[in-house]
């Protein structure tokens, strides 16, 4: 009877040990396991695109940022710069941009001036305009004098250099358009160099009566 309780006290031991030996080899295990479970993956940020530089746009110089849409007083003499520079290298379309948007942007300039050009002088001629008005608008039509010759040359020199460009580039139907308006603007003359003699040399090789006066 002893030896059955001492095998039965020896069989218990040896399972203690077993059943303490196997939950410490648990708790080691879930203290490994269990940060790396409850950890959240580290999300990967997104690789940093290299910087690019655009090229400049057909029609603008290096370094520069004269572009079609953006023509104005302190730019327009560099814009018409660059397309002589291009005209020279016997290029057609990077010019024609420029010189279309010079076209526009100088007539728009004319018509404003002569707008406010012609409103101004009544207010001076107006006795009810006050002297001090008076004085500030003769300021302002001092301005508008030397803005009228400088915008009528540049539009005169760039509507005939459109219309070139559209006749050399095969548009005869808008070099017509350009050419004629030379004519209209320019005062005659029969000097060979002069503007409107160089429009009506090319509008008649545009119409088939070239040499015919």
């Amino acid at each position: 009877m002893q030896n059955f309780a001492d095998q039965t006290r020896n069989c218990f031991s040896q399972k203690n040990w077993v059943i303490a030996f196997f939950s410490l080899v648990l708790i080691f295990a879930l203290i490994i396991w269990v940060p790396n479970l409850l950890a959240a993956p580290e999300k990967e940020k997104p690789a940093k695109k290299p910087a690019t530089t655009q090229a400049p746009a057909p029609g603008t110089a290096p370094g520069t940022s004269i572009k079609s849409s953006a023509i104005n007083d302190s730019n327009v003499n560099a814009a018409l710069k660059r397309a002589d520079e291009m005209m020279k290298k016997g290029e057609v379309d990077g010019p024609l941009k420029i010189l279309v948007s010079v076209y526009e942007y100088s007539k728009d300039v004319l018509l404003t001036v002569k707008f406010f050009q012609g409103h101004y002088e009544k207010a001076i001629n107006d006795p009810n305009t006050p002297q001090g008005e008076k004085e500030e608008i003769y300021i302002k039509l001092k301005r508008m004098g030397q803005l009228v010759p400088k915008y009528n040359s540049i539009k005169e020199a760039t509507t005939y250099n459109v219309g070139y460009l559209y006749a050399k580039k095969g548009d005869a139907e808008k070099a017509r358009k350009y050419l004629t308006e030379v004519l209209e603007m320019t005062p005659f003359s029969t000097k060979k160099d002069s503007i409107s003699v160089r429009a009506k040399t090319l509008l008649l090789d545009l119409y088939g009566l070239e040499g015919e006066f």
